[in-house]
């Protein structure tokens, strides 16, 4: 054996054995009750909303009417992340939140989520938090708050929350408050679940710094009076001022367990510029997308079993060749979907059955050159030899222009179609090494031992 075919050998020993470990074990080890090392069982390959079920969601941003262009890009820039901002803390495995219809629409995918109520709540929650000092109030009517019919100057009407016992069919409660806030909820930098002195849940916040100076001095300067906390212009608590407050503050409320955590992820993670309106909704169930799973695989597993018997029954012991490399093939693309976090996709199992099709295709033209080069009398090794070369720029073309056309899939497609795009991108990628240098080494590595003179096919 030469030296050129053990290093090319030894490479594919290599490509062979980190897609195993990186797409094929992952997969396995959890069904073995493997469950070390955790680092690897991390890459296992993810599934989509339509395999694992979740929640699809479309989002529309009520923009300002005088808003210019530019402020409405902006807008959306900050949407999309705070939206990303509240998926990240509820802890969802690879979310899809992508803006569409020039960027005033947010596409939400939250694959495994079953509280899609809660999830709602937490995403469109505008969140905006001020503490504001109470000029008069609480008074069971805004005309009982007016002054000559109107608000003083730099006051404004805001209606109080319900209390603990309180029924929907209670009077609301309005307070008169002094408009500019003394702390505003972009000064917040942490926010977490606490208790009342009466062991009700309520949230406790740490200020940044300026927010902390600016909350001292207005808090010292008004020892006595009532502050309120509103959020979304809805007063959730009134307390007294008994001293000068700096960096720390509680929201009291007629909170359950539930609230408090959902506001504590809201406020951490900041307040929407924009309110926002759900234009469509979708819930797929666990179930649904365990059917899907199954039917992919049977499918991936059909196409791969179609594909051995024939390339056996047409190309005899050489079809065992190309059924290596396409098995290889496939492993590559698990290896690159896992190791770069990809989401596989019901259309992504599409173009993973299509990788096997590709993989098939080039073969059958290598294998077809081999025949023409071996009825034209040339020897075994140089038949193999010049029909890889030949074929070799062939195979370049055409994987080129289908990447380019999978680039324009992922660059202008939404969802499902990027995930098809991602799977046969890789597929074309992994399945031009395997076609070429998988395959030619395998019958390197064949021919060196000698003792094949023909090839059977």
């Amino acid at each position: 054996m030469s030296n050129n075919l053990r290093l090319k050998s030894s490479l594919l020993l290599v490509v062979l054995a980190v897609s195993v470990a990186f797409g094929v074990y992952p997969l396995l080890a959890p069904r073995f009750g493997i469950t070390r090392p955790d680092w690897l069982l991390e890459k296992r390959l993810k599934l989509g909303l339509d395999l694992k079920g979740g929640v699809h969601l479309v989002l529309g941003i009520q923009m300002p009417r005088d808003a210019s262009p530019e402020q409405r890009r902006t807008i959306a820039a900050e949407v999309l992340e705070t939206i990303e901002h509240r998926v990240n803390e509820l802890g969802v495995a690879e979310p899809l939140i992508a803006s569409q219809a020039n960027g005033e629409e947010i596409l939400v995918q939250l694959p495994g989520v079953t509280n899609v109520d809660r999830a709602k709540t937490i995403i469109s929650t505008t969140g905006t938090l001020e503490l504001k000092l109470v000029e008069r109030g609480p008074a069971t009517s805004r005309e009982a708050l007016l002054t000559n019919g109107e608000p003083p100057a730099d006051t404004e009407i805001v209606p109080a929350r319900n209390e603990p016992g309180e029924t929907a069919t209670s009077p609301t409660q309005y307070y008169l408050l002094q408009r500019l806030a003394a702390v505003s909820g972009t000064q917040i930098r942490s926010a977490r679940p606490s208790l009342d002195e009466n062991n009700r849940p309520a949230v406790s916040f740490t200020l940044k710094p300026e927010g902390g100076r600016q909350f001292g001095e207005v808090t010292g300067a008004n020892i006595g009076r009532l502050l309120a906390v509103v959020l979304d212009g809805t007063v959730q608590s009134v307390a007294r001022i008994d001293n000068r407050i700096t960096t720390e503050g509680r929201i009291l409320g007629a909170f359950t367990q539930q609230d408090v955590q959902n506001l504590s992820l809201i406020l951490r993670s900041g307040s929407l510029p924009a309110p926002l309106a759900y234009l469509a909704e979708q819930t797929i169930g666990a179930s649904l997308g365990a059917d899907a799973v199954r039917a992919g695989v049977s499918a991936s597993a059909a196409g791969l079993t179609i594909v051995i018997v024939f390339m056996l029954a047409y190309y005899r012991w050489s079809g065992l060749n190309a059924v290596a490399s396409i098995v290889i093939n496939l492993m590559i693309v698990l290896a690159l979907m896992s190791s770069t976090g990809s989401v596989m996709t019901l259309p992504g199992i599409a173009g993973f059955v299509l990788t096997i099709g590709i993989g098939v295709d080039s073969n059958v033209l290598v294998f077809e050159r081999i025949k023409e080069e071996v009825e034209a009398g040339h020897g075994v090794r140089a038949a193999v030899d010049a029909g890889f070369n030949r074929v070799f720029r062939t195979l370049l073309d055409t994987h080129v222009a289908a990447l380019i056309a999978a680039a324009f899939l992922f660059q202008f497609g939404t969802g499902p179609i990027s995930g098809f795009a991602v799977t046969l991108s890789m597929g074309l990628l992994s399945n031009l090494f395997t076609a070429t240098f998988a395959s030619k080494t395998l019958f390197d590595l064949a021919l060196a031992t000698g003792r094949i003179r023909q090839l059977s096919m």
